[in-house]
């Protein structure tokens, strides 16, 4: 019992983790430091390592991520595993990964490396695809396969092995010329953030006790959205605000960093709120007498969510007044 929860708090922990630094990543990845970097790379790689050999080589690692071999390589393993909820998992977590990155790209929009392409390739750059989706998939094969085997030895060794091939994977997109350095840190980044997440639900998911406790869960958390959402008159005037601040985003064109700020205070400002709300019904459950601690404890929490509302009305200032007067002049 002791070594299971030792091992969800490490995928809980490996999971935030890193998706902090996928976070931290986001918003540096357009300044010059992240440039200098990316650039360097390359440029090492292109005066010592590319070379026609190396090329076939990479190409052959770049293509074990392709749509193709990877729909194969389910094809295989779904044959390979016999039980149905490791068939399903391992399609959703394919499915799964696929759209994160698409989301994430469409969100960021960054462009692909400007530098002599050694295969033809479109669409935008960050996070890499081929790193999330190899991490994810490769990984959660390995993690299913890993289950299977009694002997550490076997499970060390297709550990190292899938390693190997992910690493290289990663690094022949850097080579080919089609991502930088920062766009497959990332991919990796978040993949074992998704990764650590759905090797927990999947083992949760197994339990019908576990499975009602789960699905309950965001049952219970739906319900204390809309009930303050219904109850409360702040919650509404948050909401109608957050609605003219998506409109005026989408008519001023707001950079990617600048939504995420946003989406950041959306979510700050509500959840504070709603922090607001629970703490008051608490006290009014407690005691219905005149009493200074709570008067106190409500005034702060009151006060809490002033503080947030109030930076948050700066930083919409920050990212919007330079660019309505930018339109009116």
């Amino acid at each position: 019992m002791a070594k299971k929860s030792l091992k969800n708090k490490i995928l809980w922990i490996t999971a935030f983790v890193c998706f902090i630094f996928f976070l931290i990543g986001s918003q540096i990845i357009f300044s010059s430091q992240i440039e200098k970097i990316d650039n360097g790379v390359y440029c090492f790689l292109k005066d010592h390592i590319i070379k026609e050999q190396v090329t076939l080589l990479m190409k052959c690692f770049t293509w074990l991520s392709s749509p193709i071999c990877l729909f194969a390589v389910f094809l295989l393993f779904s044959f390979i595993f016999k039980k149905k909820k490791e068939k399903i998992a391992l399609f959703f977590n394919l499915i799964g990964v696929g759209s994160l990155n698409q989301i994430f790209k469409i969100i960021l929009k960054r462009p692909r490396p400007n530098v002599y392409q050694l295969i033809p390739i479109t669409g935008y750059s960050f996070p890499s695809a081929h790193a999330m989706v190899s991490l994810s998939f490769y990984g959660f094969i390995t993690y299913l396969l890993g289950k299977k085997m009694q002997k550490k030895q076997k499970q060390k060794a297709i550990i190292l092995a899938t390693s190997f091939l992910i690493l290289g994977i990663g690094f022949s997109r850097i080579y080919l010329g089609v991502h930088y350095f920062s766009d497959v840190l990332a991919g990796f980044l978040i993949s074992l953030c998704y990764l650590s997440l759905f090797i927990k639900a999947y083992n949760n998911f197994g339990k019908s006790k576990n499975r009602i406790k789960f699905l309950n869960s965001f049952k219970y958390a739906f319900t204390g959205i809309f009930s303050a959402f219904k109850s409360e008159r702040n919650m509404k005037i948050h909401t109608i605000i957050m609605c003219f601040v998506i409109l005026f985003g989408f008519m001023l064109k707001i950079s990617s960093t600048e939504w995420l700020l946003c989406i950041v205070c959306f979510a700050l400002v509500i959840s504070g709120e709603m922090f607001n709300t629970a703490l008051e019904e608490v006290v009014d459950l407690i005691t219905k007498e005149q009493n200074p601690k709570a008067k106190l404890a409500k005034d702060i929490a009151a006060g809490a969510v002033l503080v947030l509302a109030i930076a948050s009305l700066f930083i919409g200032i920050i990212i919007f007044f330079p660019k309505i007067v930018a339109l009116l002049t």
